[in-house]
């Protein structure tokens, strides 16, 4: 596994010093710069080619959500914050991760895996091409080609320009964004639910508060498509 390379970005010294301590227990993540401001890392970013930034939202001048927001080419984020509210704004952003101060030892540790494990996919490149016929969708695994019944599909989850497709065997990853990928499925088969969500209408239980069940999963219901859900939801009682 190559050095991922990574910025802190957080007003607050005292929290900087925080995640750097607790950086040091993994070889893998190199801290490049911790900054007290995205103004002070704007151009390092591209520069240093920062796969993971640890950033902050709630800081003078410009919040963390509204700077990952105006990054062309945003690299991979854990936003750590003392705000819960901003919760859902922060996974609308398409970031890994959303840790609250003071950010507990294992929490932090989960949250850096799954950074790990995204990026490994990603550098190695297994799945590249998705394509749709009949039932099935078909990926590219390696050399080898891989068919998919659509129905098995439980839900889609979008991971910055890939998206996950998670079935009951096996979770696969393929190198389409979310938007395209679900323009291609079924309309009639799939409900886009958040920014980062698609899923089997066959596999909805039901609606509680914010989140649907999915199946054995709960995932959250974005702002701008509840009304959708609802509707869909109310017509299929």
């Amino acid at each position: 596994m190559e050095v991922i390379s990574s910025f802190i970005i957080d007003d607050d010294e005292l929290d900087r010093l925080a995640i750097e301590a607790h950086l040091e227990q993994y070889p893998y993540i190199k801290l490049e710069g911790s900054f007290a401001s995205p103004f002070e890392c704007l151009e390092l970013i591209r520069k240093k080619n920062i796969k993971l930034l640890f950033l902050d939202i709630d800081m003078p001048g410009i919040n963390g959500i509204d700077f990952l927001n105006s990054l062309e080419n945003p690299p991979l984020c854990i936003f750590i914050t003392s705000h819960p509210e901003y919760a859902l704004e922060g996974f609308e952003t398409h970031a890994l991760d959303y840790l609250l101060k003071p950010v507990k030892i294992d929490r932090f540790d989960r949250s850096i895996k799954r950074a790990r494990e995204f990026l490994q996919i990603k550098n190695k490149a297994l799945l590249y091409d998705v394509h749709f016929a009949d039932d099935f969708l078909t990926i590219k695994e390696s050399y080898d080609l891989i068919q998919i019944k659509i129905s098995d599909i439980i839900y889609l989850e979008a991971l910055k320009d890939y998206t996950k497709v998670i079935t009951p065997q096996k979770t696969y990853l393929t190198l389409s964004n979310l938007k395209n990928f679900f323009e291609k499925l079924p309309g009639n088969r799939f409900l886009r639910i958040h920014r980062s969500f698609a899923v089997s209408i066959n596999q909805i239980k039901k609606m509680e508060q914010n989140e649907l069940l999915v199946s054995k999963v709960r995932l959250p219901v974005g702002r701008t498509f509840r009304n959708e859900v609802n509707q869909y939801l109310r017509s299929n009682q």
